[in-house]
């Protein structure tokens, strides 16, 4: 084979070579197209895709705490079985969990995925260290009035 003939052979299998890349990335964006939609989910569709990135950030963050409220009512209602005692907390933790002469729980309730903040992970690792304590405050009656009346 000539040297002629070798170099118009690479010539042909790079064309050939182009030609596929080009017909490849023509049919992936014909594959995410939209034109099947019907004008009306298009519309909706293209004016979706307008949005911009916050604020479908702030319409999703507005849905999440709603889950949220809605997971910890399912779950109060699972549990309320396994306690004596159920208390809403709120902050840093959903529930305690009371089961008289047998534990007190600390219950968090996470949508799955969701991840513990710093102040719950803290917590959580002073509970498993067994760092928890009852503390007792007195107050005499006769503070309490003094401070009663201070307030009127």
């Amino acid at each position: 084979m000539s040297s002629g003939v070798l170099i118009l052979l690479v010539i042909l299998f790079l064309c050939i070579l182009v030609a596929a890349y080009l017909w490849g990335r023509l049919q992936g964006l014909k594959s995410t197209s939209v034109e099947g939609l019907p004008p009306n989910l298009l519309s909706i569709y293209q004016e979706i895709q307008a949005l911009p990135a916050k604020v479908l950030a702030s319409i999703q963050g507005s849905i999440n705490p709603q889950k949220g409220k809605v997971a910890e009512l399912l779950t109060y209602a699972e549990l309320r079985h396994d306690y004596d005692t159920i208390i809403p907390l709120g902050q840093p933790f959903d529930f305690l969990g009371i089961k008289f002469d047998d534990k007190i729980d600390f219950i968090e309730v996470k949508s799955e995925g969701s991840r513990l903040s710093e102040n719950e992970k803290a917590i959580s690792h002073l509970i498993c260290q067994g760092k928890v304590h009852f503390r007792l405050v007195v107050v005499k009656d006769g503070e309490a009035e003094e401070v009663v009346k201070g307030l009127d």
